[in-house]
């Protein structure tokens, strides 16, 4: 009997010692269960995960409360149906797998709990050894006295690996099924359950057969134990396997590396930190949007060739009110991690797409008007003599038709009337950095020593989008760490750079560049649009084209080119901002507004819109009010900022007044009259009336300054004999009939004649 007792208690003696002694004892680490890498999850203004980013593993924690009880069951049937009744091991599975082990004379089976799984998977090897299984129950029983079970569980799901890259159970949902983990099913969460065991054996992607059996028994403990009914485990194991296609959240590209860049700097930490870390990157793209751009950037047709190499792009959409990017493209191969990124990095020389931001906006603000008059013809500005492109020159033209025409001559000539200094100033408010070489006139035309970026300009003309407040333009709107902390959210650095009246003149001289400028291919769109086209290159062909758009919601640029002109890479010569850029763009804003009405710019109180006289603009190149008599054909209407529209009535358009100083002299000849007409526009006709009322027109004078003098020859005349002048208009009548101006103050001669050689 003594020998019994003796052969039962010296091994349970040794096997206490055996575990008193272990070093596993000191060697529990939860860091190592809760400190895992976690995938870092990026979202869309709306709230919509874009992307989910992980450096090695694929992992999204999740709270256990937030599953359904038949998830939480799903995994226990299939791994531990005993586990919210041990104390981290099972003695029962022990024995049992220890019987198992000895019949079969090798370690078949582990009777490992859950969180003898999750020990074994922190913190020690997967090595069927005694020793080793000791450690585990050893470490098992001590974190069981740290966390109670749901937390366990919830450590547990968030860790073991199924498959495919998936490091816990939201990672394998979204991968798998495309969907959250709270909304798995029951077939799904048995299937992913299943996984557990072997998923090189059981994942779905890999052996859907296999792992569609393996659900089956997942499904079939589930009943045996209680967790659900036998009916609901056969309609389960009826549902088809459909795995996710195309998981969303795996998306990446140009917006998402700079969303991540950016999270880098302003949180001071490495990428790999960050991909690791768990974070919420919240952003500012608007994914429909972003959608559009790459579908249009993935049109060959949209893009020019040489030698068969389609040119490059880069765009940027900005939200006008906020600044926020809704979009941004930094070429067209968007599936690159960490590509070169054209509309951040590139620094191109802009062209004329740089005038309303560097010369006509600093110009509205300095006392210019859309109506101010500028000289378009060939003009040496000291070392510097810049052309216009088609070779032509304009005269005498407003501001409007400059910017309309895109004509270089006036741009020029305005930066250099209120110097590059000032200019660049307001510039640089927009966001527009310089080079300190950058001083010379031809910066006005875009020459730049290294130039601008899309993202660059795409803010500066959001600032006039906006009413002249300047936002500069950010990705990302907050960041938070794996346990919802926010560690930074975008502050609102709004300015206002510019009187809001001079940002809808500016916005409504580049509506006219659409209407009937550089950018009117734009005009076939319903929707209002102001832009700015911009051309860089010579004879031979062309570097960089440009267009910058926008209306009130969003402000746009479109760059397009080579990255370097090796081997001759040229855009072709006839391409323009107002040609393929131009083509983007339209197809961009059609789809933007598909379904919803695309708004029009507002008239703020601080602006008036003047009728002006059109015949005085081309002929005396002046702004004034035109009159009453100003025929329709001859009236343009002009935007001016309140205090600064002309107050004085055109001239021409009026009943003409006749001159007031007609003299008459006798001459040798006859007789001599004299008048200086009342404007040069009008028609003066000379008449001579003799005593009976008869009266013959001697002359007709136009387009006189100076005075007018007209020798009338009376020989053989006699009498009383009168003359005036008769004005009339060239041009105006009323209800079809010539505006003539009253007769002049008559001035009369006696003549007499003698038939003899006595002379009159």
């Amino acid at each position: 009997m003594l020998c019994a007792v003796l052969f039962i208690l010296l091994p349970c003696l040794a096997l206490g010692v055996l575990i008193i002694s272990r070093d596993a004892w000191h060697m529990l680490d939860v860091s190592k269960i809760v400190d895992t890498e976690q995938s870092t999850r990026v979202f869309d203004s709306d709230g919509n995960e874009i992307s989910c980013l992980f450096a090695t593993e694929n992992r999204i924690d999740i709270e256990i409360q937030t599953l359904p009880e038949y998830i939480k069951n799903a995994f226990i049937a299939a791994e531990d149906a005993r586990f919210y009744t041990h104390r981290g091991f099972d003695i029962i599975r022990i024995f049992g797998a220890a019987l198992n082990d000895l019949k079969a004379q090798a370690y078949v089976e582990g009777a490992s709990t859950i969180t003898q799984q999750l020990i074994k998977l922190s913190h020690l090897s997967s090595e069927k050894e005694l020793t080793r299984k000791l450690d585990e129950a050893i470490l098992a029983y001590q974190l069981e006295k740290i966390y109670d079970k749901d937390e366990i569980l919830e450590l547990y799901l968030n860790y073991v690996y199924f498959g495919n890259g998936c490091y816990g159970i939201e990672a394998a949902a979204r991968t798998y099924f495309g969907v959250q983990a709270k909304d798995l099913s029951l077939a799904q969460a048995a299937l992913l359950a299943g996984v557990l065991k072997a998923p090189t054996r059981y994942a779905p992607h890999l052996r859907p057969d296999a792992s569609i059996g393996r659900r089956g028994v997942i499904l079939e403990l589930m009943a045996e134990y209680g967790f659900i009914s036998e009916a609901e485990a056969k309609t389960a194991q009826a549902e088809p396997l459909v795995l996710a296609e195309n998981v969303k959240n795996n998306r990446r590209g140009y917006y998402i590396d700079l969303a991540l860049t950016q999270a880098c700097e302003l949180l001071d930490i490495e990428m790999i930190e960050l991909l690791t870390g768990g974070y919420r990157i919240e952003t500012m793209m608007d994914s429909n949007i972003q959608s559009i751009c790459e579908a249009a950037f993935a049109n060959d047709q949209y893009f020019p060739e040489y030698n068969g190499e389609s040119a490059q792009g880069a765009i940027v959409i900005v939200d006008s009110s906020t600044g926020g990017v809704c979009a941004l493209l930094g070429g067209r191969d968007n599936d690159i991690a960490l590509a070169y990124n054209r509309a951040v990095e590139i620094r191109r020389q802009p062209g004329s797409a740089i005038k309303p931001i560097l010369v006509y906006a600093p110009a509205l603000e300095n006392g210019y008007t859309a109506a101010t008059m500028l000289l378009d013809e060939q003009t040496d500005f000291g070392d510097y003599t810049p052309k216009n492109a088609s070779g032509r020159y304009s005269g005498w033209v407003t501001m409007r038709e400059a910017v309309t025409k895109s004509l270089n001559i006036p741009a020029v000539s305005v930066f250099s009337e209120l110097s590059p200094a000032v200019c660049k100033s307001f510039a640089s408010r927009l966001g527009i950095s310089f080079h300190s070489l950058d001083t010379r006139l031809a910066l006005a035309l875009g020459g730049f020593t290294y130039g601008v970026s899309p993202y660059q300009l795409a803010g500066a003309y959001a600032a006039i989008s906006s009413g002249g407040v300047y936002n500069e333009p950010y990705v990302i709107a907050s960041i938070s760490d794996s346990e919802g902390n926010e560690l930074y959210r975008h502050q609102s650095n709004a300015v206002r750079v510019m009187q809001k009246g001079n940002a809808f003149i500016l916005t409504s001289m580049l509506t006219s560049v659409v209407e009937s400028g550089t950018a009117q291919s734009l005009s076939a769109l319903n929707i209002q649009l102001a832009a700015k086209t911009g051309t860089v290159g010579d004879s031979t062909g062309n570097r960089d084209i440009w267009l910058a758009s926008y209306n009130p919601d969003y402000a746009a640029v479109i760059w397009m080119g080579y990255d370097d002109s090796s081997g001759g890479r040229q855009l072709p010569a006839d391409s323009g901002g107002g040609t393929y850029p131009a083509e983007v763009m339209k197809e961009i804003f059609t789809n933007i507004y598909i379904g919803r009405v695309a708004p029009v710019f507002s008239v703020p109180d601080d602006v008036i819109s003047v009728r002006l006289d059109k015949h005085t603009l081309s002929h005396s190149y002046q702004a004034v009010l035109a009159s009453d008599l100003t025929p329709t054909e001859s009236s343009v209407y002009e935007y001016f900022l309140k205090g600064t529209e002309p107050v004085i009535e055109t001239s021409y358009w009026a009943v003409p007044k006749p001159p007031e100083d007609l003299r008459l002299q006798k001459t040798n000849e006859g007789v001599s009259l004299t008048f200086t007409p009342q404007s040069p526009y009008f028609e003066y006709r000379l008449y001579r009336e003799d005593s009976s009322g008869y009266a013959v027109l001697l002359q007709t004078f136009t387009n006189n300054v100076m005075p007018c003098t007209y020798t009338d020859d009376t020989s053989g005349m006699s009498g009383v004999y009168y003359y005036y002048v008769v004005p009339s208009h060239p041009e105006l009548t009323i209800d079809g009939i010539p505006v003539v101006g009253e007769a002049s103050q008559r001035v009369s001669v006696w003549l007499y004649y003698l038939p003899y050689s006595f002379g009159t």
